[in-house]
């Protein structure tokens, strides 16, 4: 497959055209996104049989055959929805910084986005703060990451925020006897919200809550794990969250 190319203009590239580049490429990864999807879908549709212009399978497959095509199919699905949240954040801020072109004032953006972690956190002990990797997208100037450490993000005015936030996680051997959660945390209002996280192999989870936040509070992800049974090492190979301020 070829490589995308961008059309040479004479003058160069305006931000208008750049913007519309990057509406466009967030298009194409929309699309790919969709094939996944379709692909997906006509694999269930294969194994049980009822994919149109499909060649019959040779035995009947067995249910732990279509537990394991389903568990797979879950898995890729749960990866388009952790790159959904990737666009929105590029497409938020490619309209924001459009609307920076008009001639009437704009509305302050106040949304922040970040997301993925590189290589996967590997978590063993009762409690872990959650750090925070690239790649970062920030819009507007009313919560800042943490300059000292990966895991805090500083709320930096007064005003009602919602907070949207994903995490996918794999356990090395499902937990048994073992409750193992995620905190979001106000070091002003305490615990926000509380994911919980069954013990199965993969799991993807997510969370919105709406807070009234204060200038000056700080705001992390701790995992949990408390419980009878013997502690359990997990991978967080992915996690995002995004801060929109409403009023």
């Amino acid at each position: 497959m070829s490589l995308p190319k961008f059309p040479d203009l004479p003058d160069g590239y305006s931000i208008n055209d750049s913007i519309a580049q990057v509406i466009t490429s967030i298009a194409m990864e929309e699309i790919g996104l969709s094939h996944i999807i379709n692909a997906e879908g006509e694999k269930i549709q294969y194994i049980l049989g009822t994919l149109e212009n499909s060649p019959s399978l040779q035995m009947p497959p067995t249910i732990e055959q279509i537990l394991e095509v389903n568990e797979s199919v879950k898995d890729m699905l749960g990866q388009v929805s952790f790159s959904q949240m990737f666009l929105m954040g590029k497409m938020q801020a490619a309209l924001n910084a459009y609307q920076k072109k008009d001639p009437t004032p704009a509305v302050a953006p106040n949304a922040f986005v970040v997301g993925g972690t590189g290589s996967a956190v590997q978590f063993n002990g009762p409690s872990y703060f959650l750090p925070f990797g690239t790649p970062l997208h920030v819009v507007g100037s009313y919560v800042e990451k943490s300059l000292s450490n990966d895991f805090e993000f500083m709320i930096m005015a007064n005003g009602t925020y919602t907070i949207d936030y994903q995490m996918a996680i794999t356990y090395q051997t499902p937990p048994a006897g073992i409750s193992v959660h995620a905190e979001l945390v106000s070091a002003n209002s305490g615990i926000l919200a509380i994911i919980d996280f069954p013990p199965e192999s993969n799991i993807l989870r997510q969370q919105n809550v709406t807070a009234q936040l204060t200038a000056g509070d700080v705001i992390h992800v701790v995992m949990r794990q408390a419980g009878a049974g013997d502690l359990q090492p997990l991978s967080v190979h992915s996690q995002a969250i995004n801060f929109t301020r409403i009023a």
